[in-house]
């Protein structure tokens, strides 16, 4: 215990003496919810009247191999730890990770209004939760008012104002995939309300809905706004239906997510390279619905990112209180198929943390960067006594070679390890996950 408590104040204690010094290592917020009010043209910068609607996408495709073991009970998978996502039927093989069509722009050259569309094809929890088809290829779709001082609004389905990971261009990232708390802790599952009650509070079913892919429903108000010289403060508030990529939840009631950022900037870069030294903090509050029972489910964190002449280094904290997702379970009894469902911890005395921390650095200036994550999750830290807590821990190697830009190859071996503290029978369960091996292209256009 106490080195899991190390772990959970050497990432508070990081991310709080940033915050405190008032430093976005890119504005993700302004950069996906509104078009740029100057561009440069023939070298020049210029007001931007342009109103074409701008094409692009990204693809990113590769290969992975989990070296876990599978262990089977009466013919019942029970490690889907060392089982590929988002299928979970196999440990090695090549995949289609994400193909993503979009479109944004602005209505009228007074740069008022404007619009961001996705379209996903690939293959992820968005189309395929689990191995169930979802049947859902929008991932966003928003339109933005800019008529207000220090206030643009904006309404439709987009990601929400959150962690770092989660508000992030996912095909910037250097990681094939994301840290075990951000995955589970923010990464949304969604259960139907006539889901299985296996224990009080407790509840399972197959997944007919998206993983909420950090987005939402509803209206946001946001802005950014220069404080002094190369320092920034944005702002965000929004409302949301709750539901992720879906319209239906059950419940009336809304959720609600806050964040606070400050960026210090150096000048240089733009987008993911964007030269800077930001601190961040972030809440969301609200209820879901199952067996006509609304829970709460509260997340929140702070962080930050620091980039300048190569090197890279972040980290955030993230705390989790009621509807904590408590992994898959195959309830097929072939030893030759599975049948997965989500389990779901839905009462607010469940607790959860984690955190990661990265450093990263251009070995080659804009072409080669090496990087190492140490990410950690202490899952349902309220049933450590019996046995239900599961803690997993994580460090990623990295090396990625640019061509262009976003458009690279990227290599990532993970070390991982998952402990069932009290729980001896849980842990020779758990002492099978393995490292993983993942290569993926991505190719930005």
């Amino acid at each position: 215990m106490k080195i899991l408590k190390s772990n959970k104040l050497l990432i508070s204690v990081a991310a709080l003496t940033v915050l405190a010094v008032g430093a976005n290592a890119m504005d993700w917020l302004t950069g996906a919810g509104t078009e740029p009010s100057v561009v440069k043209v023939n070298g020049k910068k210029v007001v931007n009247t342009d109103t074409k609607p701008h094409f692009w996408g990204f693809i990113q495709a590769g290969y992975q191999k989990d070296y876990g073991t599978i262990v089977q009970k009466n013919g019942t998978n029970k490690t889907p730890f060392v089982m590929l996502t988002p299928d979970l039927n196999s440990q090695s093989g090549f995949e289609i990770n994400r193909a993503r069509l979009a479109v944004r722009g602005m209505i009228d050259k007074d740069n008022t209004l404007n619009y961001f569309f996705m379209t996903e094809f690939g293959e992820d929890g968005i189309t395929g939760p689990a191995g169930h088809k979802s049947g859902n290829y929008l991932t966003d779709a928003s339109i933005t008012y800019r008529g207000i001082p220090h206030a643009n609004v904006r309404v439709g389905q987009f990601k929400y104002p959150g962690a770092e990971e989660g508000l992030r261009a996912v095909f910037a990232s250097p990681y094939r995939n994301f840290s075990t708390a951000t995955n589970q802790l923010l990464l949304e599952r969604f259960l139907p309300n006539d889901a299985n009650q296996t224990s009080p509070g407790n509840y399972q079913a197959a997944p007919v809905e998206s993983v909420g892919a950090f987005r939402d429903r509803g209206a946001e108000v946001f802005d950014t706004e220069k404080v002094a010289d190369n320092i920034t403060v944005t702002v965000a508030g929004m409302v949301g239906n709750g539901t992720g990529l879906s319209s239906s939840n059950g419940t009336t009631q809304m959720t609600y997510y806050g964040y606070l950022a400050s960026e210090y900037l150096f000048g240089k870069g733009k987008g993911y390279g964007t030269q800077s030294l930001k601190g961040f903090m972030w809440y969301q509050n609200g209820k879901r619905r199952l067996n006509n029972n609304d829970y709460t489910r509260e997340r929140y964190g702070l962080g930050f990112n620091y980039f300048h002449k190569g090197l890279r280094v972040g980290a955030e904290y993230i705390k989790a209180k009621g509807m904590i997702y408590n992994g898959a379970k195959d309830t097929d009894p072939s030893a030759y198929n599975g049948n997965w469902e989500y389990a779901m911890a839905a009462s607010y005395k469940n607790e959860a943390d984690g955190g990661y921390i990265n450093v990263a650095y251009y070995i080659l200036p804009k072409k080669v960067e090496a990087m190492v994550r140490y990410d950690y999750l202490n899952r349902l830290t309220n049933l450590n006594a019996t046995g239900g807590e599961r803690d997993f821990k994580t460090t990623t190697l990295g090396l990625s070679y640019h061509f262009k830009g976003p458009t690279r190859i990227d290599m990532n071996y993970a070390f991982r390890t998952l402990d069932a503290p009290n729980n001896a029978n849980a842990q020779k369960i758990t002492d099978n996950m393995g490292n993983l091996l993942s290569i993926q292209a991505t190719l930005k256009f």
